[in-house]
């Protein structure tokens, strides 16, 4: 396993870890992280890399780490960014051991946007990404895409290929929902990242918009940022909004603790904002919220709004329309019973279509079968 972004402890690639377990292998992660208590475990080990101040120290750091990774000479390469690419092509060329990529995210879409070119240069620009990294995964073994929109252009170039979404471990979720939606009905929660790109100036203007009408809705958000800028940025964006008073923070917390916040919650709240990965996006919150048995409040993205329109119980809309997303609200609240019977009709539904144990697993232990070499 090695990520060369995704920080020690990543939950998908602990995920995928696992089942690399499940599946008879042993695992050694090459990963980003601090401390001297690394894994020295014979089926479960670690090699920890500094944590990059900068991105060219990032890019600097990516031959040290395909170098540890090939002292430890293993069957398969599990690798979890873009830009780790060549040097995984590198090994596959020395060594004939099979390369699984993981997609975690529309890489050609987001680096493009990140260029300073018109829209259709970035059109261009990822329609280019996209070849070499299908055309790349093609010699290196096979690609596990975090998406099923991801797949066919992998697939058309003969990838063997696991769709792999950031679907929620159903383990963790027990009996909830366990408490009648009347109960949770004025709390609303948001679990994701705290940044402009996930909607942090929307999150802020419905909670201050619903305090300043006198709704009964209380707010509440896990404080996880990505950096001390981002979370600077996002005081400065309460200060300017007069820091309502139903808009709590609260601290992070692990992944199997997640379900017990939204017990407690009747709304859960998905505002990512409009980009061309955001589009064809569907944030992992989003299955957790409508296992969870809560409504889903997202903005309109045309990936997650065609999913709570499908399968869930939704209010949809942006900016513009805050006041109609809470009428909303305050609808399906003030109708608590029929919105309980619902919501556990869209949460039976999810519990068999969008959990890790039954979605993702199958695939992913049989394509990382397929992968090993055989015995000489």
């Amino acid at each position: 396993m090695i990520p060369t972004v995704h920080p020690r402890g990543d939950r998908r690639i602990v995920r995928c870890a696992q089942v690399a377990l499940d599946a008879g292998f042993r695992v050694h992660f090459v990963w980003l992280g601090d401390g001297y208590d690394q894994s020295q475990d014979s089926a479960v080990g670690e090699t920890l890399v500094r944590q990059p101040r900068t991105a060219r120290e990032r890019l600097g750091r990516l031959v040290k780490i395909r170098r540890l990774a090939e002292e430890l000479n293993g069957e398969v390469w599990h690798i979890h960014d873009f830009y780790f690419l060549g040097q995984a092509l590198r090994w596959r060329k020395r060594s004939h051991h099979p390369v699984l990529y993981d997609v975690h995210e529309y890489y050609a879409d987001y680096y493009s946007e990140k260029l300073p070119l018109p829209s259709w240069g970035q059109r261009l620009v990822a329609k280019i990404l996209e070849g070499y990294q299908v055309r790349v995964a093609r010699r290196l073994g096979a690609a596990n895409v975090v998406a099923e929109a991801m797949a066919p252009s992998f697939r058309r170039a003969g990838v063997p290929v696991a769709v792999s979404p950031n679907y929620p471990l159903l383990a963790h979720f027990g009996a909830v929902p366990s408490r009648p939606f009347s109960e949770r009905r004025w709390n609303v929660v948001h679990t994701g990242t705290l940044t402009s790109s996930y909607g942090t100036e929307f999150l802020v203007q419905i909670a201050r918009r619903s305090l300043e009408r006198g709704l009964p809705f209380e707010f509440t958000a896990i404080g996880r940022f990505p950096s001390i800028d981002h979370e600077r940025a996002f005081d400065s964006i309460l200060a300017d909004a007069g820091t309502p008073t139903n808009l709590h923070i609260v601290p992070p917390r692990p992944t199997h603790e997640i379900p017990s916040l939204l017990s407690d919650a009747g709304f859960g709240l998905s505002l990512i904002t409009a980009t061309r990965q955001n589009e064809a996006a569907i944030a992992s919150k989003s299955f957790e919220y409508v296992i969870a048995g809560l409504v889903n409040v997202v903005t309109d993205r045309r990936a997650q709004s065609d999913f709570v329109r499908e399968h869930a119980v939704s209010v949809i809309g942006d900016e513009e329309s805050t006041d109609a997303m809470l009428d909303e609200m305050l609808e399906l609240a003030e109708n608590a019973d029929q919105t309980d019977i619902t919501l556990a009709d869209k949460a039976a539904s999810a519990r068999r279509l969008f959990t890790w144990e039954q979605a993702v697993e199958p695939g992913l232990s049989s394509l990382l079968k397929q992968l090993r070499p055989p015995v000489s």
